[in-house]
This record gives C-alpha cells, structure tokens and sequence, in this order.
C-alpha cells in the first residue's frame, strides 16, 4: 500500500472514530495531540494486553491495522504520527523531500506502551489480569535472550546451569517450554539463591546472591511487566537503575545548584546502613498492591523475596530485605525508596515557587535531594543548622516509616568549599583569589584514582611478565577506555595527563622487565611518534602498531542535562537489564592468553569442590581460588585432577610453603 493511501485510509478511520463518539475532529486533534494516542473518553475502562488505540479501531469495524499471531503482531504507523489521526503537520520542506520513517512495534512494545501511558493519566489504577502476559512463549523467549546476553550467565546458581548448557536452538527451546508450562501450571517455585561474598573498602565484605537461569528470566519477565508502570510514579530526583538515566543526571544539577544565585552550599550525605540487606517485605508488598491487583503475580514476588538463602551447605530463610544480584532488586529497591523521594517532594519539592521565597525570606532553605539507589545527597541553600535537623529529619522517616537505618557517623555534613564525595566523582567549590568568581569542579574521586591504579598494578607485576606484549597492550587500553569514559563529563583533564604518565612509566617498566633490558633500550625499541609526539606501541598480530590509549586526549563535554522522558511512553527500546556504570576493574580483562579457558576449567572445579577450601582444616567458601596442585614451572598442567580449591590465605600459605597438605 503506498504512503498516500495509508494515509488517507487512517485519516478516515479517525474521522469516523469521532464521528461514532460525537466529537469533532478539530477538537480532537488538539486534544491528542497533547495526550499521545489515548483516547478520550477511556478513563475507567480496564487495560488488556497490547491494548491500543488501533485495536479499538480495529474493534469499531473502521480499519484494520492490526495482526496478532504467536509468532509477534505488528502494527505500522508513522514514526511521530497518532495511529488513528494520521500524521501530525510536517513542513512544505520536509514532505517535498519525502522522509517517511516507518516503525514495526511487536506486542511486548505495545504493551508496555499501552502500561505506561494508563499508569501516568491515572495514578490511583491498579492493574489485573497480568499473569497470563509472563506465560506468552515471545515475552519468555525475550527474556532469556536478555538473560544470557548479561556476562552474569556464565556464573551458576545452585542447580550448576550456566550459559554453556543453553548455547544450542533446541536447549533453548526446551528451556523456554519449561518455563512456560511452570508458570501457566502455577507449579513454578524460585530456588534459594547462592550466596557468596565480594571485597568492599575498608576490609568489609558485600553478600552477594547468585539466582538459577531459571529464576532469572523469571525475574526479568517481572521487571519488564512491571517497570513501565512504576517509572510514572518515580520522581525526577530519582536516577538510580533506570532506563535512559545516567549519574550524570545526578551530578550535573549541581554546578547549577552551587552557583552565586541557588547558594546550596550545605550538603547531607546520606549513608543507608545495608539498604538491600532490611527492606521490610511486608511494607514492599503493601507498596506494590497500590499498583498491582493481580494476586498470581504478587505471589510471585512474594515467593522470590521468602525463597531463601543457601550459604555453607544450609538454606537460610529470609524474613527481610532483597538479595543484591537479583534482576528485579534494583526496580523493587527503587519502589521502596520511592517513599522517601514521595516525602520529600510534599514537604519541599513540590512546593510552589511562593511558598518557597517565604522560606526564604524566613531565613531557612529549600533543600534538594539528589538520590541513586541507595546512594543519596541533600543539599540546602539554609543555614548549618538546618541541614543537622534535616539529617535529623531524614533518620526519623526511614526509621520509623521504611525501617531503615540511617547511619549518623557516615552521613555527614559538609560545606562544599570542603569537599565531598558522590558516586565516585568529588564535587569541591573552589574560590578563586582577589575576589574572582567561585567555580564548582568536579574530579575523579581519590578512592577510584586509587582503584584504577591497583588495577593497573596487578596488570603490569612482576608475575605477569609470561603474558603477550600485544595483549597486554590491548587489555591496557579496554581498561583505560571504560575507566576516562565514565569521567568524559566531568573536569577530569589535568587528571588524566597525570594518569596517562604514570600508566607510561609503568608499561615501559614491565616491558623491561619482560626482556631483562634497562629502560632506555625499551624507549627506543617502542617508542614511536603518534601526531606530534611520541608514544609506547607494540606490534599485534597484523604486524601493525598498537599504541597506549591516552586518556588525555578524549574530548571532555558538558554533559547535556534534561528532563527525562519515560521512554515506555513513546515505545523506544530500552535496556532489559539494569547494569552498573560504574567501571568494575576487578573483572577486567589482564591481557593473558589463559583466560577464556582458565575461566571454564576453574568454574568446573569450584562446582566439583562444592565452592569451599579444600584445605582439610578450613573448609571456607569466600575468597576462593584454583591451586595447581603441581606448579606450572615444575611441569604442571591445567587438567582437572592437577587443580584444587583453596582460599586466598591457604593458598598464600601453600605458595609459601607453610601448608601442610599432602595432594
């Protein structure tokens, strides 16, 4: 069908859509045109699956736009246009040139859709009927896919299935027929997760819970169910694991907020004691049944938060909080934060722009808060005094309304001429000599300078020295990259100059002790020009020169602050799955040649050995490592009756020759 007549055919079948509710087209044009493509008259009415305002076209016997089938409905429209009113007003320019841009939206978009616009034109609605929508092969067969895409596929939970076993068409196509006839049956029972521990700093540990493949999907089908109708209840000061939002959005504001005319000078930065670890399941499920009618699908919640916990062998039974590592943590954690966002939006965001210079001239402030996750900032434009009975004010509501502990020794007080540190960056004032005007930078914290150079340290020791120059270049690089590009917004530049000589020094230091030579022999057998200056490079495998990555020389931009968009409401793709941004060093790349082999045999074993230290006298499971049991340098392999697990310490200590252990 060519563009004019699809044209004509849709302008039709709106004409005749207002004709059967007696309204006239002018007027609904205006009207939509500020609404999307919600049709008047629809408030009350119950929301089904991939319910639009096509679908009720088709159903008025005016045109048909959509086929549903099993193997995904699509619906055409116009990229900018209202399905039944036709094309909004293009320019004489743009329809001589003829830039028609056509959208295929499947039935998860629509639905998802057809969610957010219901949730955010009425608030109070409560959605049922929503089971049946996680039990459809397409929306399971697009969890999966999200699911192994994540590199957290590759680690098992307690039933050993990892990406590798679902790697064929046909594995997958059992798994997703499995899945669906559990759920449709209700016979669908979450597993508890694995737990393990990660490093955190200051010597403290973070718990970890690891979930089955199975729960996973099952868990991202929740999230994409649910999470277009939650984002029209979260607030703008909220930016933490949401789709289309960034740090940035939390750090940008502030150079606005800090200047000679805002004056929030006072910052309370807020240290929620294991956030995660106490959120009150019953306080959550209230929350949610504000939203959700469905009973199947609270019970479905239900049972992932009371699943449990296996650690040492034994399940554990959890009565409170939400398991880090979980898909639809981060979205329950959000909706349970929302609460404080919701407080302080009725007592000082929200208030009108009168009432606020009446604070003002009273003498007291109007703070802002600032919240990722559970990382949050208040800053106020009052007095001292004021941002104490703030913290005060804040303790109070998360202990007596979320059952939260606020941690008065980490939440401090701080003047921004001072400093302080939020989300790895360093917000500082600075005020410049002879009465010039103050300025507000924002640095790379020292805590994640010191990160990277850990990092980088491990990468360029001594016990590295077998590695490929060429990979070892390549890893550099992939590091320094994501490190600088978490910072590209930031007033990073006279800090990756000081980073990019050290990462030099210490490159050109391992590439000597690589080949036994002094450091003056290195500079002139890999010292080369790049532009105008000269630079480290090695030869890859195509004989070409491989170059260190400077960091200095990524352009630093100002990050482009706006208000966010739900970006359900318009059907855009968004991200499946809620992943950090922060760049996490401990899991990168080295620049071996062992690693994607080393990784497989030393899952095999960890699962051999039960995840515990086979040190008879030991027996731990955090911290584990494979032990050749017959080194390497003695004629040792990597075969499996040649590997064991031991922990970090028995294992220095067998290195040392202190452990007692006949293999």
């Amino acid at each position: 069908m060519s563009g004019q007549k699809a044209r004509s055919e849709l302008n039709r079948a709106a004409i005749g859509v207002q004709a059967s509710m007696g309204r006239g087209v002018g007027a609904a044009r205006t009207r939509w045109a500020h609404r999307g493509d919600l049709q008047p008259g629809t408030k009350g009415n119950r929301v089904n699956a991939g319910t639009t305002t096509a679908d009720r076209a088709e159903r008025l016997g005016h045109l048909r736009l959509m086929r549903s089938s099993w193997d995904g409905g699509a619906v055409v429209v116009r990229s900018g246009e209202d399905p039944l009113l036709g094309e909004e007003p293009q320019s004489s320019a743009e329809t001589r040139c003829g830039r028609e841009s056509w959208t295929r939206m499947d039935d998860l978009t629509k639905t998802q859709r057809s969610f957010a616009r219901k949730a955010m034109h009425q608030p109070k609605h409560r959605f049922a009927d929503l089971y049946h929508l996680i039990c459809r092969e397409e929306w399971i067969a697009t969890a999966l896919h999200a699911v192994l895409a994540n590199t957290g596929s590759r680690t098992a939970g307690i039933d050993g299935v990892t990406k590798r076993q679902l790697a064929t068409d046909q594995a997958k196509q059992r798994f997703i027929t499995t899945v669906r006839t559990e759920l449709k049956a209700g016979c669908f029972k979450p597993t508890p997760v694995r737990r393990q521990y990660i490093p955190k700093p200051g010597g403290k540990r973070r718990p970890l819970g690891i979930s089955t493949i199975k729960d996973r999907v099952v868990q991202m089908l929740l999230k994409m169910l649910l999470e277009p109708i939650w984002e029209a209840d979260f607030f703008p000061c909220s930016h933490g694991f949401r789709p289309e939002h960034r740090t940035m959005d939390c750090i940008a504001p502030l150079y606005g907020l800090m200047n000679p005319k805002v004056k929030c000078y006072w910052v309370v930065e807020g240290d929620i004691s294991s956030c995660f670890d106490h959120v009150s399941h019953t306080i959550l499920l209230n929350l949610i049944e504000k939203r959700v009618a469905d009973r199947r699908i609270l019970a479905l919640i239900k049972s992932f938060l009371k699943a449990g916990v296996m650690e040492d062998g034994l399940v554990h039974e959890t009565d409170e909080g939400t398991s880090q590592g979980n898909i639809v943590s981060p979205l329950l954690a959000n909706l349970y934060l929302t609460e404080l966002d919701r407080y302080w939006w009725d007592h000082y965001g929200g208030l009108s722009r009168r009432q606020k210079s009446q604070r003002r001239r009273a003498g007291w402030g109007n703070p802002v808060l600032l919240r990722y996750a559970d990382d949050l900032i208040l800053v106020t434009n009052g007095p001292k005094k004021e941002a104490y009975q703030l913290r005060e004010e804040l303790r109070q509501f998360l202990a007596e309304v979320l059952k939260l502990d606020l941690s008065l020794e980490k939440t401090a007080v701080t003047h921004v001429n001072d400093g302080f540190d939020f989300l790895g960056f360093h917000i500082r004032r600075f005020v410049r000599p002879y009465g010039g005007k103050p300025v507000v930078l924002v640095k790379p914290s020292k805590k994640n300078i010191g990160r990277l150079k850990a990092k980088i340290r491990d990468m360029t020791g001594r016990h590295r020295l077998v590695d490929d120059e060429a990979l070892k270049m390549a890893a550099l690089n992939r590091v320094l990259r994501g490190w600088i590009g978490y910072y590209r917004h930031a007033n990073a530049k006279q800090v990756a100059d000081s980073l990019d000589f050290w990462v030099e020094r210490r490159m050109a230091t391992w590439l000597g002790a690589k080949h036994t030579c002094g450091i003056r022999r290195v500079l002139r057998m890999y010292q080369h020009r790049q532009g105008g200056r000269k630079n480290l490079a090695v030869r890859d495998g195509r004989e070409k020169r491989l170059f260190l990555y400077r960091m200095a020389e990524l352009p630093l931009t100002r990050y482009p602050l706006h208000r966010r968009v739900n970006p359900y409401l318009e059907g855009r793709p968004t991200t499946l799955a809620a992943d950090s941004e922060w760049p996490v060093l401990e899991r990168a790349w080295s620049g071996n040649t062992r690693t994607n082999l080393w990784r497989n045999r030393r899952s095999i074993v960890l699962k051999r050995d039960e995840y515990r230290c086979q040190n008879p006298t030991c027996g731990t499971n955090t911290n584990l490592q494979v032990h050749h049991k017959r080194w390497r340098k003695d004629g040792g392999d990597d075969r499996s009756s040649n590997l064991t697990t031991l922990c970090a310490t028995c294992h220095r200590l067998e290195q040392q020759g202190r452990l007692q252990v006949n293999w």
